[in-house]
């Protein structure tokens, strides 16, 4: 009875003022985001907070949760726990001092990934939300002082259950030890509880094929689409880069598009440094031409590509839900890896493999590699030679065709 009494409730602002009304579940025991129970029927309301409702005798506390869906059902799940421990001790006649002080391990990845927000690192902190997630449901601990080793073994095993990559186990025990370090646990402490991060074979940068794109760009129907994964293509932003790009960064006299700080958002350039990126007259004139068509609806905007399609001026931190959404809809799935078969979202549709393609294509059509560092922001020439692939150039097929093998 005890979990009963306390409950987790959204107050939503709807057209006849703020309301609360009980948060909509999932069939997996998840809470669906921006969505409420009115009565028998569910309703998404964007505009509110989650709260959780309990009660001190007859007197019913709300108390508002910082976060979202994730945060507030591990908040209730920590209050469900506590209400059940102190009936049961209740029952037993012995009294209960709730510990304030320590720290919950949901509470502190929730502010981790609002430590990477706070720094503009909107990518960062999508990356570490998902891995950390994969952490949290993998281990059956409540607090941060009750991890041990054990916990790294069991999240790798769940991982590796999930058919995720060598490469991927890697990253996300990277991300684990991060959270480690934010969570103030020393140098020594992190690596008995982390262990090394495990290898991986390295492989080739991977990058969109020809056919591939062909179909992806004949399946984007809004203007905004079409114009946001061409920039990336033909510039080789990264992800924060082209949220926080705007007109003032793009010369019309010089053709080219400028990287740099945008303080305004907390975004800060890369190794800080500035860089010019040339473009083609054919993506200037569509990007002049986009420019005039939304000055007549929002000519206060000064973000190329803000959120909800632009329609905020506020820098859009879902390109990368957008981009898998998109390449499922237009059928691009590879139907093979472990987020086609669980999440039917394809993890072979990254942001990353379009700036990827743009220093390939700049390589295999004879750029050097100074220039091409320069250009792809790059601190040091040995990562651009990453994307070499001597073996699938035209010269060399020519040579080896040429060959009397025997």
């Amino acid at each position: 009875m005890a979990n009963k009494a306390v409950t987790l409730h959204r107050r939503v602002k709807t057209p006849d003022g703020w309301k609360r009304y009980p948060a909509a579940m999932s069939p997996n025991g998840r809470v669906k985001p921006n969505t409420v129970k009115v009565g028998d029927i569910e309703v998404s309301y964007p505009v509110g907070s989650y709260e959780l409702r309990s009660f001190e005798g007859k007197k019913t506390v709300w108390k508002r949760i910082e976060g979202g869906p994730s945060e507030a059902l591990a908040a209730l799940k920590l209050a469900q726990q506590r209400s059940a421990a102190v009936a049961q001790a209740k029952e037993a006649g012995v009294q209960v001092v709730i510990d304030q002080t320590r720290r919950t391990i949901r509470s502190e990845v929730s502010e981790f990934v609002q430590a990477a927000k706070d720094r503009g690192s909107l990518e960062a902190a999508e990356l570490y939300g998902r891995s950390m997630e994969e952490f949290t449901n993998a281990v059956t601990k409540t607090y941060l002082d009750e991890l041990d080793h054990s916990d790294t073994v069991k999240f790798h095993a769940s991982m590796r259950r999930s058919g995720r990559s060598a490469r991927t186990i890697s990253n996300r025990h990277g991300h684990y030890r991060a959270f480690l370090k934010f969570a103030k646990f020393t140098a020594e402490e992190i690596k008995d509880l982390a262990g090394q991060k495990p290898r991986y074979e390295k492989t080739l940068p991977e990058v969109y094929e020809p056919d591939q794109l062909t179909k992806f760009f004949a399946s984007l129907t809004e203007e905004y689409d079409q114009l946001l994964f061409d920039v990336l293509l033909q510039t080789g932003l990264r992800e924060q880069e082209a949220s926080h790009v705007e007109w003032i960064d793009i010369s019309v006299a010089h053709s080219t598009l400028m990287v740099r700080s945008k303080p305004r958002w907390s975004f800060a350039v890369k190794d800080a440094e500035e860089r010019e990126i040339p473009i083609s007259k054919q993506l200037l004139d569509r990007l002049t031409h986009y420019r005039q068509s939304r000055q007549a609806t929002h000519p206060k905007h000064t973000l190329i590509f803000g959120r909800k399609n632009g329609a905020d001026n506020i820098p859009d931190g879902h390109l990368l839900r957008k981009l898998k959404f998109l390449a499922r809809d237009a059928g691009l799935n590879c139907g093979e890896c472990a987020t086609c078969r669980n999440q039917k979202v394809c993890e072979r549709w990254f942001l990353h493999k379009f700036r990827a393609s743009f220093i390939t294509k700049l390589l295999r059509n004879g750029m050097d590699l100074r220039t091409v560092m320069k250009l792809s922001g790059h601190s040091d020439i040995e990562s651009v030679m990453r994307y070499l692939r001597p073996a699938e150039g035209k010269e060399v097929q020519d040579r080896v065709n040429a060959i009397a093998w025997r």
